[in-house]
């Protein structure tokens, strides 16, 4: 059996009679940006999000840069991040200017270590960015925003890969002062090629967010100096289309990653995902076992694709080269990143597929 990561196209296939009549609508209207489907999907997601303000852009990394400018961030300004984030947390950061000031994770979540956190906030903070990880949103948000509150810093929300999760009463998206999704083709909410949107309630914060969005404008006249940053209105129209069914994804996710659960639960030397949140998207169904490479390799022999989120530290990457940063005591993320493992999750993955890649692993340990 030969079982991939990840279908990119699992929801166009089931949903193809629905979404292929709204792409020739588009194609044949000529509006092909700025158009009423952009309109109802920035509508879609702060209802969503329980948020004021979304404004769509481009891709989930201009979202967070543009949240950071909003937010006042410049040169030499420091920010407080995780090192364990896919490299578009840091490249927001870099955008701006700033100085990354790494803070270790939690082994149980691997989100910041609210602790360690408080510990790393100094005069020189301007941002505190929450990255909220694989589908979840952090079991201790109320007292990251209380940090942030009383220091008097933005906390900037990178729910790139949590749309629909929520822990009690908050949705990813709303407890950041701004906050950014991802449509990138990976999440289980994706564009057909690439976008993102930013979140605020604040009005200020909202037409600074479009304006930087669209080449700085605001009644056809540049205002600042702006990007361009649109999504496509079909981009738009298949967001739409998929969050229309959001709850029965996020039902059906949650279904897999429990059969994954069941199947490992009584599996020696692996740690399963810890359940850190009222509800999570699961993104990613990621396990833990010090035997991670050589485990990678044996379901690779046996046709399982398989990844690695996050081999390289945020603090290790390439383009830190000549810039000023800081690392905090990272023992947890470093522990992590030697010994994760994303098994293959989508929403259509079968009950054989499950049971085979459960069966390979126990095969092996």
């Amino acid at each position: 059996m030969k079982v991939p990561f990840f279908r990119y196209d699992w929801f166009f296939q089931e949903n193809r009679n629905d979404i292929m009549p709204k792409l020739d609508e588009i194609m044949s209207s000529g509006r092909y940006v700025n158009g009423e489907y952009t309109s109802k999907l920035e509508e879609k997601l702060a209802e969503i999000c329980k948020r004021k303000y979304a404004v769509t852009t481009g891709s989930c990394t201009d979202a967070l840069f543009f949240a950071l400018t909003t937010a006042g961030i410049k040169q030499g300004d420091e920010v407080i991040l995780p090192p364990f984030s896919f490299v578009a947390t840091l490249d927001s950061v870099l955008r701006c200017g700033a100085v990354p000031i790494f803070v270790d994770i939690s082994t149980e979540h691997y989100m910041l270590d609210v602790a360690k956190l408080e510990e790393a906030v100094t005069p020189r903070t301007k941002a505190i960015v929450l990255v909220q990880l694989f589908g979840n949103c952090h079991p201790q948000q109320k007292q990251i925003r209380e940090i942030a509150q009383r220091h008097g810093i933005p906390l900037i929300e990178d729910a790139a890969q949590a749309i629909g999760a929520k822990d009690n009463d908050i949705h990813a998206g709303k407890i950041g002062d701004i906050s950014c999704i991802s449509f990138d083709p990976t999440k289980l909410v994706s564009a057909y090629g690439t976008g993102g949107a930013v979140l605020t309630d604040n009005e200020e914060e909202y037409s600074m967010l479009k304006k930087l969005a669209n080449h700085g404008l605001e009644n056809g006249v540049p205002q600042i100096a702006g990007y361009n940053s649109k999504i496509a209105e079909t981009q738009a129209a298949t967001i739409l289309a998929q969050i229309e069914k959001l709850p029965q994804t996020i039902a059906r996710m949650n279904e897999v990653a429990e059969k994954y659960m069941s199947q490992l639960k009584n599996v020696d030397k692996i740690t399963l995902p810890t359940k850190c949140c009222t509800l999570s998207n699961f993104h990613k169904f990621v396990i833990r076992t010090e035997k991670r490479d050589e485990l990678r390799k044996f379901l690779k022999d046996n046709g399982i694709e398989t990844k690695i989120h996050y081999p390289t530290l945020l603090s290790e990457q390439k383009i830190l080269e000549g810039r000023k940063f800081l690392k905090h005591n990272l023992a947890n993320t470093e522990k992590a990143a030697q010994e994760v493992i994303s098994l293959p999750i989508w929403p259509s993955i079968t009950d054989a597929e499950i049971s085979y890649i459960c069966e390979s692993i126990k095969m092996f340990l």
